[in-house]
């Protein structure tokens, strides 16, 4: 099913501009972004918020929960989105747009780090190459909003492919997702990585960029 369903998408030429401009795009944007996260963690101008919530505990260390959570949640969306061609092309579209989304809005509100705050410590980030650790990247919250974002693309994957694609993974992987980002939301404010309103808005901005990109796929 995996070679016919991508045979099927490359036959039309559109598709083949589609998935290279897609992942030039992607790569683009990460790298200006990850510029712009060292920018952004060594600016002094910042502003540290008064948070009601986040006074009423400590922070607690819970990297290993969230990042469990986070990876295994990305890579198995991955798998599972690649037995849908135009899925797949849809997520790193309004994913690229997601990061773009962040990188003006953490612009336009310097942020410093919530007081008592425990370092949210993303291999990823170092990957990325920042060369240095990122704290700053508040508003609004990255992994809640990916993780929103890839549940409201699981959600509604079947709408998003031809009718004979069925997977066995339809029925339950959604709501794996779903608490998976319940759990990770949890995580960041717990361990003050985030404020409130970062975590609260993010699946705002995730839901943003997937109506855009449904209007640019022509999908209902």
């Amino acid at each position: 099913m995996w070679i016919k369903n991508w045979k099927e998408f490359f036959s039309a030429k559109k598709n083949v501009f589609i998935f290279i401009f897609n992942f030039l795009f992607l790569f683009a944007s990460l790298n200006i972004f990850t510029q712009f996260l060292v920018f952004n963690e060594n600016r002094n101008y910042t502003v540290q918020l008064n948070d009601p919530i986040l006074e009423f505990f400590n922070a607690v260390n819970l990297d290993t929960i969230a990042f469990a959570f986070i990876y295994i949640s990305l890579i198995s969306f991955l798998i599972y989105a690649s037995f849908r061609p135009k899925l797949l092309m849809m997520a790193v579209t309004s994913y690229t747009f997601l990061v773009w989304t962040r990188l003006f809005t953490m612009y336009v509100t310097p942020l410093d780090v919530p007081a008592g705050a425990i370092e949210f410590n993303d291999p990823l980030v170092f990957l990325l190459g920042t060369g240095q650790p990122v704290m700053k990247d508040l508003f609004f919250s990255g992994h809640t909003s990916t993780l929103t974002l890839i549940t409201l693309l699981a959600f509604n994957a079947p709408n998003f492919s031809n009718n004979d694609i069925k997977l066995k993974a339809d029925k339950y992987f959604k709501y794996f997702l779903l608490v998976s980002l319940i759990i990770v939301a949890m995580c960041v404010i717990l361990q003050k990585a985030h404020y409130t309103i970062d975590v609260f808005a993010a699946p705002f901005f995730a839901f943003g960029v997937y109506a855009l990109a449904k209007k640019i796929y022509g999908v209902k």
